[in-house]
């Protein structure tokens, strides 16, 4: 299932809605990148003082520390902070999960309008990367920005895997955009993220509907990965087991998400974007109130 073109429209209005109120977190760290407005994690030449060395030979002499000179006949230099446009990769997951209903597509478009307009406010060169499994396409940011990113790429169908390599760059801001329902062990789509230093973030549509087991009764169940059907008897202990099971999964994530310093906040595909992430997003400093 796909949304209407009207719900994708609206869905990244929601998202630039919210990028007028909240940010990405750029102030919770030192950065590397091009010359920007945020406080890097080398030296530069900001108003922002930050240390100072002995002088060397071809050093730049408008950055002798005069004052300190006249008081011990040493030549020292000012050392100032860095200020850089910290880099944003942003991965969409386009598995079936997250296409199969038109509440997680549009959660999923606002989010990434979101992250792209923020990044774009605070001009930091930003990325942009769709993942079926080991499916990984870039998308240009420009579609992005248009809302028609859909149509410039094709990602085919899947099993539902685990997605492979991803292309996160060493010391960037990663978001993953993803609900997570992977089978498996999450160790190595979290441990790709956190390598390189950075900062790794999820950002996981959650659907209400999906904690809750099918009504009883015989049901048919759809795999929306594979669109493989089966008749199944829903009652009281196996719904019972799907929510211990749901939770148990979740649970995994985010332990495995905190050894390894990923932050993940799960969104709910409800609501407007911009009081969904007044939440757990923003008490967990995955967003910043805009200054």
């Amino acid at each position: 299932m796909t949304a209407a073109p009207a719900e994708i429209l609206d869905a990244r209005r929601a998202g630039l809605v919210a990028a007028q109120r909240y940010r990405l977190p750029f102030g919770r760290q030192n950065w590397r990148g091009q010359p920007g407005g945020w406080q890097g994690a080398g030296i530069g030449s900001s108003i922002d003082f930050q240390d100072h060395r002995a002088y060397a030979p071809g050093d730049d002499p408008r950055y002798i520390h005069w004052s300190a000179y006249a008081r011990t006949g040493q030549l020292t230099m000012k050392l100032y902070r860095a200020e850089v446009s910290p880099m944003v990769d942003v991965i969409a997951d386009v598995s079936g999960s997250m296409t199969f209903t038109s509440a997680k597509v549009s959660r999923l478009e606002s989010l990434l309008a979101f992250c792209v307009e923020s990044a774009d406010r605070s001009g930091a060169p930003v990325r942009v990367h769709a993942v079926n499994g080991r499916q990984v396409k870039m998308v240009p940011v420009e579609a992005v920005r248009a809302g028609d990113w859909r149509g410039r790429i094709a990602v085919t169908p899947g099993p539902g895997a685990a997605p492979g390599a991803l292309p996160w760059r060493a010391g960037a801001m990663k978001i993953f955009i993803s609900d997570l329902l992977y089978p498996g062990d999450p160790s190595g789509v979290l441990a790709a993220m956190a390598a390189g230093g950075g900062l790794s973030m999820v950002l996981a549509p959650a659907l209400a509907s999906e904690a809750a087991a099918p009504a009883r009764g015989n049901v048919e169940l759809v795999d929306c990965e594979s669109g493989l059907k089966r008749r199944q008897r829903i009652d009281a202990a196996l719904a019972e087991r799907y929510r211990e099971a749901y939770a148990r999964h979740f649970a995994l994530w985010i332990e495995a998400a905190r050894r390894r310093g990923v932050a993940v906040a799960r969104l709910a595909c409800e609501g407007a974007l911009v009081d969904v992430l007044g939440g757990e997003a923003r008490t967990s400093g995955m967003v910043e109130v805009n200054t």
